[in-house]
């Protein structure tokens, strides 16, 4: 009787015949056309009746065994097993089978944001950098080197949740010669960028219900990381020299802040570097209240005069400063390797933290990183890039001045990869955005504080060549004209 009820395709299935003997007779359990306790031809016999070779028949015969729905009895020979597990049929109705469902779920507030994702030929982004000017071609050849060289055991089991010795080590010597901090490697965690370090930082320190004081500007990413993790964000105004760190002293009196989230060496997303006068009330703030400093110095590298200015994290406040950074801007976005720098007790606690979550990063693009670092590679290339950036910067600013000047205005960043502009009043960004899309050209929509949208955004120069930059002013200048 099995054999008549089987149908094998040889023709269009893509199935291998075994997979599809398996199926078939499995098939025929469940509607209980074939019954426990029947017992099934010999697979030399299924194999000359169907015309396959007896190992396709002893596969399939074997899978349904190890599945269940078959067993063997020594000397007997092979039947339908008898304990299989009754399913009840499903209801049926005028309407259909009745089909559980999974519960629908609803999506927080905080999650629901719009991911852009940048096609189009000319860009004026949130301050990216022209993947043309990375050290791919340095990088491919590391990699490669890494992932084929050698005895690869090490390399390809699994490593240290910190991240890559290697690396770890190369970045003390980087952050000591560029940002003259004095760290070990037990105080940098390697990450998969800034946001993961920051989702580190909030699930290990704070508890939900906590405050974290935050710039009435800031970066959306951060401020939905608190949130969705229950902190109340308190806003400190933002002016022309960053956070105001007088009214955050101020908050302070009637707040108990756990943390405070800043951008100091380029403040998100105005640009504006902080003064030292407020970068050490804002260290005497943490040290007095108790409570910790996020630092994201997310485009260090990029400033335009001799001397950057140094991080908050150098001048060895290792107990209260969070220091986060990456390899975003000096490389590109794809490449997901940032780094938290911490004290020794915080560094172990969050790795072991970042293990529940995500074992490792990806150690071969670690130790190439780290090569790229212990070699000069990036630093050359940053130093290259950095002057071709200010260029792009100062030749932009011309572009604004000399075809936007009666429907933007903005000051002269001095550094990092975008000018924050405010547009004139009548201006509806959202609406110049859309337009701009249509014309092939990126640009944000705006920032906004709580809730009321603000007439300003970034505009990324860094990304384009200067005749691109001519064509997105020429885009934006016929858009505002219309």
């Amino acid at each position: 009787m099995l054999i008549e009820l089987l149908r094998l395709d040889r023709e269009t299935q893509e199935e291998p015949l075994y997979r599809q003997l398996t199926f078939q007779i499995s098939a025929l359990i469940k509607q209980e056309v074939i019954k426990p306790g029947y017992a099934l031809p010999g697979t030399r016999k299924l194999a000359a009746e169907l015309g396959l070779h007896r190992k396709t028949v002893v596969a399939a015969v074997d899978q349904l065994v190890i599945e269940g729905w078959l067993e063997t009895v020594p000397g007997k020979g092979t039947f339908v097993a008898e304990k299989i597990e009754r399913v009840t049929p499903m209801g049926f109705n005028e309407e259909g089978y009745t089909l559980g469902k999974a519960p629908h779920l609803l999506v927080p507030q905080t999650l629901q944001r719009d991911l852009h994702l940048t096609t189009q030929r000319y860009h004026l982004d949130d301050g990216l950098p022209d993947p043309r000017m990375a050290p791919t071609a340095e990088l491919a050849r590391v990699y490669k080197f890494y992932l084929t060289r050698g005895n690869t055991y090490p390399r390809f089991t699994y490593g240290d949740t910190k991240g890559q010795l290697f690396l770890r080590k190369a970045l003390c010597e980087y952050l000591q010669q560029s940002r003259a901090m004095k760290v070990s490697p037990d105080q940098i965690l390697i990450t998969r960028g800034v946001t993961q370090g920051l989702y580190l930082c909030i699930n290990g320190l704070l508890n939900p219900g906590d405050k974290v004081a935050v710039g009435e500007l800031n970066w959306e990413s951060a401020n939905a990381n608190f949130l969705y993790h229950g902190m109340e964000l308190i806003k400190v105004r933002v002016d022309k020299d960053g956070l105001d760190t007088d009214h955050l002293a101020e908050l302070l009196q009637t707040h108990r802040i756990k943390m405070v989230y800043a951008t100091p060496h380029h403040q998100y997303p105005t640009t504006v570097i902080m003064p030292a006068a407020r970068r050490l009330q804002l260290i005497q703030l943490a040290r007095s209240h108790g409570f910790y400093v996020f630092e994201d110095d997310y485009d260090y590298d990029f400033y335009y005069s001799a001397h950057p200015v140094m991080p908050l994290a150098s001048a060895g406040n290792g107990n209260f400063v969070l220091y986060s950074g990456s390899f975003t801007k000096a490389i590109s976005p794809v490449f997901r390797v940032g780094y938290l720098v911490a004290n020794e007790n915080q560094i172990d606690y969050l790795a072991r933290i970042r293990r529940m979550v995500d074992r490792q990063g990806d150690g071969l693009l670690e130790l190439s990183i780290g090569e790229l670092l212990k070699t000069g590679i990036i630093q050359r290339y940053l130093r290259k890039n950095r002057k071709i950036y200010q260029q792009r910067r100062d030749y932009f600013v011309k572009l604004l001045q000399l075809y936007l000047k009666d429907y933007v205005e903005f000051d002269v960043p001095q550094g990092g990869m975008s000018i924050w502009t405010r547009f004139d009043s009548a201006i509806d960004l959202k609406n110049l955005y859309q337009e701009a899309i249509k014309r092939d050209l990126f640009i944000t929509t705006g920032e906004q504080i709580d809730g009321n949208r603000l007439n300003a955004t970034r505009l990324g120069y860094a990304s384009s060549t200067e005749q691109e930059l001519e064509e997105s002013v020429r885009i934006l200048r016929a858009i505002l004209m219309d």
